[in-house]
């Protein structure tokens, strides 16, 4: 209820979209109904993105609470990576899901793949792969966050010129960070680039709520979160915050 609350507080500032990350969404055993609280006839668009393992048992659920669409992170299609990668995923499950969510309409469902160096060699056939099904693929820039991770760092520019040389259209998305959309033989393909990026930031339209109730206006600050849930909890009208943080 709290989470409706706050969603529905961001309404009058224009706030039109929503999306539910993580961590992983599925394993909270009340997500349904945290839709359900959120869903509102002024929202346009509630997505959730997910690793898929628990997609298939709760897409109907989810179309049926108000859920429009969802991402699925996939990295490699080769089940023995997808396995060491994940430590318990299993990729037929991801796949089951996916098909489900499809079947019953939780579109356009987009392929979210994170580009790291141990991976990279899986990139074709995850296009072959999101093309078969319909599925956008959207390649996104690995921000290392300490030294040990920055070996698996890769630059996507190198992979963003390949796929624009390729591409029979593209398209700027200037509501999202002015993102470029490429279409290659049938697949939408895009990039996703926070690290060092000022179209990034300077198009940057989103506020973020964090699990335990603080707003929190930029992807790459902590030195900055607004604690929104403790004035709810008292009873306090909270659109003021929430409308200096945005």
């Amino acid at each position: 209820e709290e989470i409706g609350k706050i969603a529905k507080s961001t309404l009058k500032f224009g706030v039109k979209k929503i999306k539910i990350s993580g961590g992983e969404p599925l394993l909270r055993p009340d997500l349904v109904d945290i839709i359900k609280n959120i869903s509102d006839v002024r929202i346009k668009d509630i997505s959730l993105t997910t690793n898929g393992i628990l997609l298939e048992n709760y897409a109907e659920r989810l179309k049926d609470a108000g859920l429009n669409r969802v991402n699925v992170s996939m990295d490699t299609i080769d089940p023995v990576k997808y396995k060491n990668i994940t430590y318990c995923g299993d990729i037929e499950r991801v796949k089951a899901g996916i098909e489900r969510a499809l079947d019953v309409g939780l579109t356009p469902l987009k392929i979210n793949y994170l580009a790291m160096k141990n991976t990279i060699e899986d990139l074709d056939s995850l296009m072959d792969y999101c093309r078969d099904i319909g599925a956008i693929l959207q390649i996104i820039e690995f921000i290392p966050l300490n030294e040990n991770l920055k070996k698996y760092y890769v630059d996507i520019t190198t992979i963003e010129d390949e796929i624009a040389k390729k591409s029979d259209k593209v398209i700027t998305r200037k509501l999202m960070q002015n993102r470029k959309k490429y279409y290659v033989d049938g697949l939408e393909v895009e990039f996703v680039r926070p690290m060092d990026n000022t179209e990034f930031c300077n198009n940057c339209t989103r506020i973020r709520l964090t699990y335990d109730g603080f707003l929190k206006p930029c992807l790459l600050r902590e030195d900055n979160l607004i604690d929104v849930i403790s004035p709810l909890r008292e009873g306090k009208n909270i659109e003021n915050i929430i409308y200096n943080a945005i």
